[in-house]
């Protein structure tokens, strides 16, 4: 039961990160960062973006290192 209920989460953390390297804009607009010129939206896009991907990638790591074992 519990490790269903991991796997769930997990599956739901690696949709959030997927969603923030394509849609970075539905969560800027969204989130709390202060919007300044364009340049801190392009920065803030890529900052989005770059978190999703490290937030995919740790969900991805620990679905291997669970179904592993």
């Amino acid at each position: 039961m519990r490790q269903t209920l991991l796997v769930l989460l997990l599956v739901a953390f690696l949709g959030i990160g997927v969603a923030h390297v394509f849609k970075p804009d539905w969560f800027v607009k969204r989130s709390g960062v202060r919007k300044g010129g364009e340049m801190l939206t392009e920065y803030n896009r890529t900052e989005f973006q770059m978190a999703g991907a490290i937030f995919a990638a740790f969900a991805v790591y620990m679905l291997y290192s669970l179904f592993r074992h």
